[in-house]
């Protein structure tokens, strides 16, 4: 419903309860001013989307990576129809290990209009020396009892790096989603949610032997499209390229959501 629209709505429930009560007639336009702010409110938060999305679509021109800036456009064009889309979309996603860190980190830009985003899949495809292809994949609720992204955000979470077969522990994962030895109220708290995550296995991606693939899904079930998993100049793969973990803080602090 427009601003508008809605303001006539109202105005109508004025008019209809002018002859029964005073009191309730200032209660109704005392509603009208509240709708009012937070309409004004969501203005803003959709000024903030937009101004992050123009950003994205900016950097991802300048690294030459058409197909983030796809992406950007896709959500760009899907949060200005004013329809809700409860489809989420991953724009990008790499993986890196920070200096001074332990861990190895999968660092992402995520779109989603709702903001129920649940998880990050993965699928991997390997090739033999005698070509043939086997594949591997696997969803992590990783956001479960941690607050969901925001329309437009970016995600950071430590891995493990798949380098014996190693798969999921779909055991530890259910105990995880039940609350099972964890402080879920805790959860909140990045460090503790990091420290607390079971192992979410990855493999690093090298040429002609191993593509990895991610997406992003939400409570609903819906996906978003797989895309390619980025590597960095700190990645230990033979090709390094893509999304650097610096790049993406450094988007993180230009893109104020409000």
């Amino acid at each position: 419903m427009k601003v508008r629209e809605l303001r006539d709505y109202i105005n109508n429930l004025i008019e209809a309860c002018e002859a029964r009560s005073m009191n309730t007639r200032k209660l109704v336009q005392a509603l009208l001013v509240v709708v009012i702010l937070v309409l004004g409110i969501s203005g803003c938060k959709r000024d903030g989307v937009l101004s992050g999305l123009k950003y994205l679509k900016e950097k991802a021109k300048a690294k030459g990576r058409g197909a983030d800036g796809q992406r950007v456009e896709l959500a760009m064009s899907k949060w200005q129809n004013r329809t809700l889309d409860p489809e989420p979309i991953l724009i990008t996603a790499g993986i890196n290990k920070p200096t001074g860190y332990e861990d190895m980190y999968i660092g992402m830009f995520t779109f989603d209009e709702d903001v129920d985003v649940l998880g990050l899949g993965i699928n991997e495809e390997y090739t033999d020396v005698n070509g043939i292809k086997t594949t591997v994949t696997e969803e992590y609720p990783v956001f479960v009892h941690r607050m969901k992204p925001e329309v437009v955000d970016l995600r950071l979470f430590p891995v493990q790096i798949r380098d014996a077969g190693q798969r999921k522990d779909k055991q530890r994962w259910d105990e995880y989603i039940k609350g099972k030895g964890i402080e879920v109220k805790e959860v909140r708290r990045l460090k503790y949610w990091r420290e607390t995550l079971p192992p979410v296995w990855v493999s690093i991606p090298e040429p002609n032997t191993v593509k990895v693939y991610v997406y992003i899904y939400d409570q609903a079930g819906h996906k978003s499209e797989p895309i390619k998993l980025l590597t960095s100049d700190s990645t230990p793969v033979s090709v390094r390229k893509g999304l650097s973990f610096h790049d993406i803080l450094a988007l993180k602090k230009e893109i104020t959501i409000d």
